[in-house]
């Protein structure tokens, strides 16, 4: 039976282990970060570290994180435990940190004083994962828009039920992701993925202050495609934009880079995104 650890103590995945009080647990007031191993190895920790050091001092309580070393060895002995039951296979992790317990006789509102909880689970990645990448994701619009002043949006809340239900109806519909437009009428982002358009040789991703979270994979793109000949522009996209694209595609720190072949009926090309995703992959495998 798989593991998971919780505050550095190994668990058995079906125990009970979040307090009915937690923040998490009540409010959805919980930070969280996702990442894999890549051909059994980890990859940008420090990146995923330092946004969710970021965005918990931005809630006022980033004082209660653990060092990045604990979280990286938590991580380590994690993926140790739990590697036997997948030998062969990559692995998908989930780091989800609470403020610890509420105390009502504060206020449901005020941080507590206690220890953080910081929860990691563990799945293998089903067998083809990346192959089936390759081929490419189609994707609609989401059903609503999103106010781009909003800030939760430039942080990675574990109060994740409206991507939840865009990308329900993204699959109701036959796609495989949904991308958010702001109330700009703009497009920022997908529910568990950046953007970005390729148009006229040119890389184009909208700036987080249309409303979206900084990727880590996001950022390695906007380093890595001036390496390889390719400008990078952050723009706002209005929805005219689609129509000068050529290219589309998505990033995160799971799936890595997948070409859009459709975004609500409009097709897309690939030859590009396919240059960038086989480079990503080099880098991401080591063999760069």
């Amino acid at each position: 039976m798989w593991k998971v650890c919780l505050n550095g103590q190994m668990l058995s995945v079906g125990e009970r282990c979040l307090r009915a009080n937690d923040f998490a647990v009540l409010y959805g007031a919980a930070l969280f970060e996702t990442f894999r191993t890549w051909h059994g190895r980890f990859w940008e920790l420090a990146c995923h570290w330092r946004r969710l050091r970021e965005s918990a001092t931005w809630l006022g309580w980033g004082e209660k994180l653990p060092p990045d070393e604990t979280l990286t060895e938590w991580v380590q002995q994690t993926f140790a435990v739990n590697r036997p039951v997948a030998p062969e296979r990559d692995w998908r992790f989930r780091v989800t940190v609470s403020p610890g317990v509420a105390d009502w006789q504060k206020g449901w509102w005020e941080w507590g004083e206690g220890e953080p909880t910081v929860l990691i689970t563990a799945t293998p990645l089903p067998l083809g994962f990346d192959a089936r990448l390759k081929a490419g994701w189609q994707a609609v619009f989401a059903p609503w828009r999103r106010p781009k002043a909003f800030p939760l949006w430039q942080v990675k809340s574990a109060n994740y039920l409206a991507n939840l239900l865009a990308r329900r109806y993204a699959h109701q519909q036959g796609a495989q992701e949904a991308i958010w437009l702001n109330t700009d009428g703009n497009l920022t982002e997908g529910t568990s993925t950046n953007l970005f358009l390729v148009v006229n040789g040119c890389l184009l991703t909208p700036p987080v202050e249309e409303g979206l979270l900084a990727g880590v994979t996001r950022q390695f793109i906007l380093a890595l495609a001036p390496q390889m000949g390719f400008p990078v522009k952050e723009v706002p996209l209005p929805l005219t934009m689609l129509d000068r694209a050529q290219e589309a595609f998505v990033t995160n720190a799971v799936v890595g880079v997948v070409p859009l072949t459709a975004m609500e009926g409009q097709r897309f090309q690939v030859r590009l995104t396919q240059r960038l995703r086989t480079r990503f992959l080099s880098h991401v495998c080591g063999r760069l």
